[in-house]
């Protein structure tokens, strides 16, 4: 007899389908308007509701509708390719449902980190002082034009790690090239880079062609000298991400961990739904 590996269908059933350390958490359905999240943005930000509206929306098409084409997109043979079996084992997966439980909580954090990530610039565009479309799109996300004859450039990143060493150098010969071309036009370039967290202290070095911007000072730039501006933006994160994220848990999740399971069950489970590790070791190895 074959035995019943039907993914959960709610996020309860979700929450103890697997092992305590593998389950998603137990959480709310969305019930919050976008004309309402846009009334709370527009109060937590010191934005106009058109502007709020645009940031839900593009949360919501940046945080669920990626997620549901990523999703969509998961095969299970690349999964399979994917799996770490030590470190699977060390989890305590025993479970076919359990292998699909951490590989749908790996694909939806990855998600969520690039999620947020777009977010934020979103964000950060929308309620920059002035802030517009690079004339000059090399390297950079917006511009501010502080004068007629002066313009800022700025490059966004998560955190100073997410810029490794080719790239300061590829943005520093950027900012040369860039400020040659103003500078045909009477106009003078400085370029910044922005790091969203980490970053203590303003600096540029010798050598270095643009200004590394503090993340507190960034921030402060984001909200007009608002101090403090990146923890409303943080409530801000929060308050539309938690309402989306309940959504993806009731829709995507119960959906892709049925097909996961179901597909991977031949391949690296027994008669009873549990893991055989022989099999899987000999399946991420083919």
């Amino acid at each position: 007899m074959c035995p019943d590996i039907t993914a959960p269908t709610t996020t309860q059933e979700l929450a103890s389908a697997a092992q305590e350390p593998l389950t998603f958490d137990d959480e709310r359905k969305r019930h919050t308007s976008n004309e309402e999240l846009a009334e709370q943005v527009s109060t937590i930000l010191r934005v106009d509701r058109e502007r709020a509206e645009f940031i839900v929306a593009e949360s919501e098409r940046l945080y669920v509708n990626r997620m549901r084409e990523r999703f969509s997109k998961l095969k299970v043979s690349e999964r399979l390719k994917r799996t770490n079996p030590f470190l699977l084992r060390i989890r305590g997966a025993e479970t076919v449902l359990d292998w699909a439980t951490l590989q749908v909580q790996s694909a939806l954090y990855a998600s969520e980190e690039e999620a947020v990530g777009h977010l934020l610039e979103s964000i950060i565009k929308t309620c920059f002082p002035g802030a517009t479309e690079p004339a000059l799109p090399d390297d950079f996300d917006f511009e501010s034009i502080e004068s007629s004859d002066v313009i800022h450039g700025y490059q966004v990143k998560m955190s100073w790690d997410c810029m490794p060493m080719s790239s300061r150098k590829n943005l520093s010969n950027t900012i040369v090239r860039v400020k040659e071309q103003y500078r045909s036009q009477g106009k003078s370039f400085v370029g910044y880079f922005a790091p969203c967290y980490g970053r203590a202290k303003t600096t540029k070095p010798p050598g270095q062609e643009y200004i590394t911007l503090a993340s507190k000072e960034f921030w402060r730039q984001v909200g007009d000298g608002e101090p403090d501006y990146d923890v409303r933006v943080g409530e801000v994160c929060a308050l539309l991400c938690s309402e989306f994220r309940s959504e993806v848990l009731d829709t995507l999740v119960p959906n892709l961990l049925e097909r996961l399971t179901h597909a991977a069950q031949p391949e690296i489970g027994d008669r009873e739904g549990q893991i055989d590790y022989a099999k899987l070791f000999r399946r991420v190895n083919k």
